[in-house]
């Protein structure tokens, strides 16, 4: 019995929708009789289910659909970031190069007429036709290929989707597109001749400057954060337009109410910004701006002063409404190891840290400090160098 069947059976799915709470190593150690040959299956599939609880949840419920593996379901889009995509990519025909379990077909197909998912893995491929049926999905024909192969039989004036991985024996830390498979440098002159927009996904260590560089026709640039972490980074490439100057990045924190904010990299160049001792405010961009490079221009944009060259936060006396980040409201600018215990009696605060010689978590042990209440320790370094703990709170609204 092949994995598709197995996983489909009504037996099978009873006892996974019996057992999602049910210790895994216990159910794999003993397992009943009938279900013994299957074991490795339906314990990925109940880990799966999981996860899919928070980060697929209209999958979860489905138990007539297949789940990726554990490890697939936690690098797969999630529903915000994959509705992102889908709001900056739209066309005629979509090929997606590197299409998995297909969460972002799924999202993108809202978007196209015509879509294709290209899968090089048979169990995976046969997966995602089965959950095509399932999810009535007509307008996505799936095929067995490797995106070299299939690109090949493409017609022009295509809209391409990429999401390339990581080669397993990669071990930097910095996301290299020469490093992952399929390698998009080698796919741009397939691009140049069949496309007339390509959309690639990286992971957040890409680094934007270099593979902006090594790209072609790139017109945007998009850090997507999902609150305040960075999950993926999307070159938008459009060879229907002449050549850009430079692409517009686009930092968004998604699930919160953050405004995007969007600039070009001469902006950041010939930015200023100003230095100041802490104020009455303390502002830290979200996770996408400070990944996206935007030090000096966040700062001039709102008219803030920067706290340090090195340290990424920002101050000042007035409070700004909207602001692509969060705001604290200083409440105590010299904390130390002898009055923290008269500022938070009950030894419960957030701590965070920037620029600073200690991680929270060893800032927390050596002040004897818990987490938890409503204020937050900073630490940080000041335009002298200097450590320096603030206690701040959210502001009053």
């Amino acid at each position: 019995m092949d994995s598709i069947e197995t996983l489909t059976s009504p037996d099978i799915v009873n006892f996974i929708r019996e057992n999602e709470s049910a210790d895994i190593q216990k159910l794999i150690l003993n397992p009943p009789a009938e279900f013994k040959a299957d074991i490795s299956f339906i314990a990925d599939q109940i880990l799966s289910r999981r996860k899919a609880k928070t980060k697929l949840p209209e999958w979860y419920d489905n138990y007539d659909l297949i789940m990726p593996p554990p490890l697939s379901l936690e690098q797969c889009s999630s529903p915000a970031t994959g509705a992102y995509k889908a709001s900056i990519f739209s066309g005629n025909t979509l090929v997606d190069l590197t299409g998995g379990m297909g969460i972002d077909t799924l999202y993108l197909a809202n978007q196209f007429e015509k879509v294709h998912h290209v899968e090089m893995n048979e169990q995976i491929h046969e997966t995602f036709q089965h959950n095509l049926k399932v999810l009535s999905k007509p307008d996505i024909t799936a095929h067995h290929s490797t995106a070299e192969e299939f690109i090949n039989e493409v017609e022009s004036n295509t809209s391409f989707f990429i999401d390339p991985a990581r080669r397993s024996e990669q071990k930097s830390r910095v996301f290299l597109f020469e490093d992952c498979f399929p390698n998009v440098i080698e796919l741009l002159p397939s691009f140049r001749e069949k496309a007339d927009k390509v959309l690639i996904k990286a992971a957040p260590m890409i680094d934007i400057s270099l593979a902006v560089s090594q790209l072609e026709q790139v017109k945007e640039v998009h850090v997507v954060s999902v609150r305040n972490e960075v999950k993926e980074v999307l070159f938008l490439l459009d060879y229907q337009t002449e050549a850009l100057d430079e692409p517009i990045i686009k930092c968004v924190n998604l699930e919160t109410t953050q405004p995007s904010f969007s600039f070009c990299t001469s902006n950041e160049k010939t930015a200023s910004s100003s230095f100041s001792e802490p104020q009455r405010y303390l502002y830290d961009p979200n996770s996408s701006i400070l990944k996206a490079g935007a030090f000096k221009l966040i700062g001039s944009q709102y008219e803030l002063h920067k706290i340090a060259i090195n340290t990424h936060l920002y101050t000042s006396d007035s409070l700004i409404d909207n602001f692509p980040g969060r705001v604290f409201e200083i409440i105590h600018s010299d904390i130390n190891k002898k009055n923290i215990g008269k500022a938070i009696s009950d030894g419960k605060v957030n701590v965070l840290t920037k620029n600073y010689p200690q991680k929270p978590d060893e800032l927390k042990k050596k002040l004897k400090l818990k987490d938890g209440g409503k204020f937050f320790l900073i630490g940080l370094r000041d335009k002298n160098n200097k450590p320096k703990l603030l206690l701040t709170k959210h502001p009053d609204k």
